[in-house]
């Protein structure tokens, strides 16, 4: 694939970065960083074309917090002005990112998604008797910097536009010279990419169509067990000496009728349900979105919203009557919000 080069003149624009505010600002949030480069958005806008067209703009610290949902996870946030640097920066890449992206890969890609992924299991499990499915071990925290900027250096040959995403890569790190901030999005994206590898490997050099990605999560199907077994090997191999990382444990190839656990689901050749942790997770929403509402933390305008959301998660499962009685169970919804 050919690289691209001139896009830092595409990227400091006032027009793409003013696109880049409206895609980073969030209505709910009333953190004072982000109302305070919104009351001078002109002033902040011209700033920070200004410093991506010369080459000064460095990001800032990370604003880090702890999330369990449903895991333990660390994040760190972006300042509001920095989100909008990384809007504008992916405005103009993530096009491009798209272009060598493969048809198995669906996580940060629009009109893809987790359900999308889901599907393509669902489908290829009608075909296969056999499955791998494989995630690697710490992911985000093992991607190795100078892999991934010598990754980036084949794609895109602008020097400023790698001297800013370096800059990015090397303003975190978990260990000396590893990881990717989980709560950002150049870390998604760039995450995503780090395996475009891994799906060309698998779907051409090993001859597997039938596959598909979720970021650091993947399955792998066919109809020969033993050549899944060796493909298993092959992949262990592969991402430790491409791109650095370990799976997460040792796995054998797996019956389909058994059910592939992905997602958050449990994928069989006729049907797609939720998986176990799902259920407990959103009986648990439930009752913290019931708790809420009660109490007279969130309106009932709130609490539709969010069980549109709680409830789009379980409406690709074959779940129906199951989501209808924790539903009724609550006082505080009804029929019609099933």
């Amino acid at each position: 694939m050919k690289r691209a080069g001139c896009l830092m003149q595409d990227v400091a624009t006032v027009r793409n970065v003013a696109r880049a505010v409206h895609n980073a600002r969030n209505p709910g949030d009333a953190s004072v960083d982000q109302q305070k480069f919104l009351s001078e958005l002109e002033a902040n806008c011209n700033e920070l074309v200004s410093r991506l067209a010369d080459g000064t703009w460095t990001p800032g610290p990370y604003h880090r917090f702890i999330v369990c949902d449903p895991k333990r996870r660390e994040i760190h946030a972006a300042r509001f002005a920095d989100r909008v640097a990384h809007h504008a920066l992916l405005n103009v890449a993530g096009p491009l990112l798209e272009q060598g992206a493969s048809h198995a890969s669906f996580a940060c890609r629009q009109g893809r998604g987790n359900t999308r992924a889901v599907d393509a299991v669902w489908h290829a499990a009608g075909r296969c008797r056999w499955f791998l499915k494989l995630d690697v071990r710490r992911y985000f925290d093992s991607v190795s910097h100078e892999i991934l900027l010598n990754l980036l250096q084949r794609r895109f040959k602008d020097r400023r536009f790698l001297l800013i995403l370096e800059r990015i890569v090397r303003s975190f790190e978990k260990s000396p010279g590893r990881g990717l901030p989980i709560g950002t999005l150049t870390s998604q994206y760039l995450a995503n990419f780090y395996l475009d590898g891994l799906d060309r490997w698998i779907q051409f050099d090993q001859g597997c169509p039938k596959y598909a990605r979720y970021m650091d999560d993947f399955v792998i199907l066919h109809n020969d067990r033993q050549w899944l077994a060796g493909v298993y090997e092959k992949t262990v191999d592969w991402l430790q000496q491409n791109r650095e990382l370990r799976l997460r444990e040792t796995c054998r190839p797996q019956p389909v009728q058994e059910g592939i656990a992905f997602l958050g689901y449990r994928v069989f050749p006729g049907t797609v349900l939720l998986a176990r942790k799902s259920r407990r997770r959103f009986v648990s929403r439930l009752k913290s979105l019931e708790l809420l509402y009660r109490s007279g933390m969130i309106d009932s305008h709130s609490l539709q919203q969010r069980m549109d959301a709680l409830l789009a998660f379980t409406s690709h499962a074959q779940c129906r009557q199951w989501r209808r009685r924790m539903v009724l169970k609550f006082g505080c919804f009804s029929e019609d919000d099933v």
